[in-house]
């Protein structure tokens, strides 16, 4: 990666940032915190423990979206400042950092705008997965086997929790019924 391509990439990541800025609204929700933390102050608030653990959880995850936001934001914002102090100071040995960092500083801000994209009302709902290995013998049920060894490790590395609901082992190989379900957030 030269100069070239670095600024171009933090024009990009820049962009993109302001977009996720307007979705995440950092301003708001940081009103929104001040009034839920102003509301769990107030002893009757307690009292109702439903709506207290919901307005918790709302708590929580906008603590969540805000710090994630927070960070790659300045994240983004010091690597374009350190960008142009080491362009300008001829500092070719943070320059080359900057350049080997570019591609965890794109991927943590791709991360943030999968993340706001899946912000909206059932996003954050449980998957429920059926594997059935359809028509194929012994081939299908062992690729469907593969399949749910695919789909639990990929849940394991996303930290989501599963929970198994049905599972049929194949005669010969494989599974000729699988259904689970996937829980997190998002």
């Amino acid at each position: 990666m030269d100069a070239y391509e670095y600024s171009e990439l933090l024009k990009s990541l820049t962009i993109k940032m302001d977009n996720i800025k307007n979705i995440v609204k950092p301003d708001a929700l940081k009103d929104r915190l001040k009034e839920i933390e102003e509301m769990q102050q107030d002893p009757d608030f307690w009292n109702d423990a439903a709506n207290a653990g919901k307005i918790s959880q709302e708590k929580t995850k906008a603590e969540r979206i805000l710090a994630t936001y927070s960070n790659a934001y300045d994240a983004v914002h010091d690597a374009s400042d350190y960008f142009e102090l080491s362009k300008a100071e001829g500092d070719e040995e943070t320059l080359e950092m900057l350049y080997e960092d570019a591609e965890s500083l794109q991927e943590s801000t791709n991360a943030l705008e999968v993340q706001m994209m899946l912000s909206g009302e059932h996003d954050g709902a449980n998957a429920i997965v059926s594997i059935p290995p359809g028509a194929g013998g012994t081939e299908s049920q062992d690729w469907a086997s593969m399949l749910y060894r695919m789909y639990l490790r990929w849940a394991e590395r996303h930290n989501f929790k599963v929970e198994g609901l049905d599972y049929q082992a194949g005669e010969e190989a494989g599974i000729k019924d699988a259904s689970f379900i996937i829980k997190g957030e998002n």
